[in-house]
């Protein structure tokens, strides 16, 4: 079988925590829609969702709960509205003094949350970790401006438009594959779409490829090493003429897996 790294990564554990009184099947729903977003770039989430009940307290604002996850980033809050619109708080954190002095925030009290879609918290998650974009630029688009208040009403759901089933694996991942694995070719037909062109690309075979839920498509290879150390500190080998190669999920055969953490409600 081919080896595909996201197989065996580790989990970014996101933490939500349960502020209202809700139902098993409202749980339920609230896992399969982040299950939806999380699935929408691969069919191996690389995060999951784990649910804290803090019902108790309810009472408390989000600045509180902020300051009780001081190193949560983000900290997410389910409410008593999410059963009905299908949103979450995200909250990133406290402005900075130099948030406040450069005009983005109004004070050091001023709190960076965004109340979105649930299937949208892995994208923008993803998003504001590499700095694609910012929670400002967001909350732009629901009506609240910069500076941030440290007060604000957001009336309207944000929401990022994309159809996460539809769209859904636009990353490519990155395989090892053995020598029987795999076909090569020299042709203008199999090289020719490759700029700067190569001498020689790989695919790996279609019937193996499907096992995989892997489109078979002709690209530039590397030598793959010998072995590579699994998360169980086991070592897995791989023979002379292994390589690596980027591949691309087939949403016609890659079936979506995305479970409950432990412990999570």
């Amino acid at each position: 079988m081919v080896y595909i790294p996201n197989l065996h990564h580790d989990k970014q554990r996101l933490l939500a925590l349960l502020t209202a009184d809700l139902t098993s099947a409202q749980l339920d729903r609230i896992q399969g829609l982040f299950g939806i977003g999380a699935t929408s770039r691969s069919p191996y989430p690389a995060e999951e969702l784990f649910i804290e009940d803090k019902r108790e307290w309810s009472n408390l604002s989000h600045a509180d709960l902020m300051r009780a996850y001081p190193e949560q980033d983000p900290l997410l809050v389910i409410d008593s509205h999410t059963p009905h619109d299908g949103g979450i708080w995200y909250i990133e954190g406290f402005a900075t003094a130099d948030d406040v002095a450069n005009g983005l925030a109004e004070s050091l009290n001023t709190l960076y949350k965004i109340r979105m879609d649930i299937r949208d918290v892995v994208m923008q998650f993803v998003s504001y970790s590499v700095a694609n974009t910012h929670i400002s630029n967001d909350l732009w688009h629901v009506n609240v401006h910069i500076p941030i208040p440290d007060d604000f009403e957001q009336k309207t759901l944000f929401c990022s438009g994309s159809n996460h089933i539809r769209e859904r694996y636009n990353d490519p991942t990155w395989v090892i594959a053995t020598p029987d694995e795999l076909e090569d070719s020299t042709t203008l037909e199999a090289v020719g779409s490759i700029i700067p062109r190569p001498e020689i690309v790989y695919r790996v075979k279609r019937d193996i490829a499907r096992q995989a839920g892997l489109e078979s498509k002709w690209m530039v290879a590397s030598d793959a090493p010998n072995e590579c150390e699994l998360p169980d500190g086991t070592n897995l080998t791989f023979p002379p003429g292994s390589k690596v190669l980027q591949s691309e999920y087939d949403p016609d055969v890659a079936i979506p897996v995305y479970k409950r953490p432990i412990g999570s409600l």
